[in-house]
């Protein structure tokens, strides 16, 4: 590799802390360009190269899904666009973040309760371990953390109550 100013795959990925596997599918997905090739095939990237996968990459590190940040780097391609789309996009993943974090901490105070709960019994007698084989469990656990969609929890119910109906004998 001989061309002036252009890196491999392997040292794009070093300088950006990226895997040059996601480097790949990042192309494959149209957010990075079809790179130049060496002589021998290898791909070869440029400094704008390096510049828009840092920008995927602190997207990325902010929670923005594929899409998001697709609709990102054409908005910031187009420069003639005011902020207002890019707030609106942004708007929309704080709002998830935030949801998230609510389920976060509803996920805390459940599990503090089951951590508060197990008294160092025997495991036939353990309360976290009964609360866990509970069914109604599920319903005192956020739905971004059962599975992972975004929104609040359907239906939260108190460890506490779970607990005391659900006892296993």
């Amino acid at each position: 590799m001989t061309t002036p100013g252009m890196i491999s795959i392997g040292a794009l990925a070093k300088r950006s802390g990226v895997q040059a596997e996601t480097i790949r599918y990042y192309e494959t997905e149209g957010l990075l360009r079809k790179p130049e090739r060496s002589v021998g095939g290898y791909r070869l990237y440029g400094a704008s190269d390096v510049e828009r996968l840092s920008f995927i990459r602190q997207a990325r590190d902010l929670g923005f899904k594929l899409d998001a940040v697709r609709r990102l780097l054409g908005l910031a391609d187009r420069k003639v666009n005011t902020c207002d789309e890019v707030r609106e996009l942004a708007g929309a993943h704080l709002a998830e973040v935030r949801t998230k974090l609510a389920d976060l901490r509803r996920m805390e105070r459940v599990l503090s309760d089951l951590v508060h709960s197990c008294a160092g019994t025997t495991v036939p007698e353990c309360q976290l371990l009964q609360a866990l084989a509970a069914p109604r469990m599920k319903a005192a656990l956020p739905t971004t953390v059962r599975r992972t969609s975004v929104g609040p929890a359907k239906n939260p119910t108190s460890i506490r109550g779970a607990r005391s109906r659900h006892r296993i004998k």
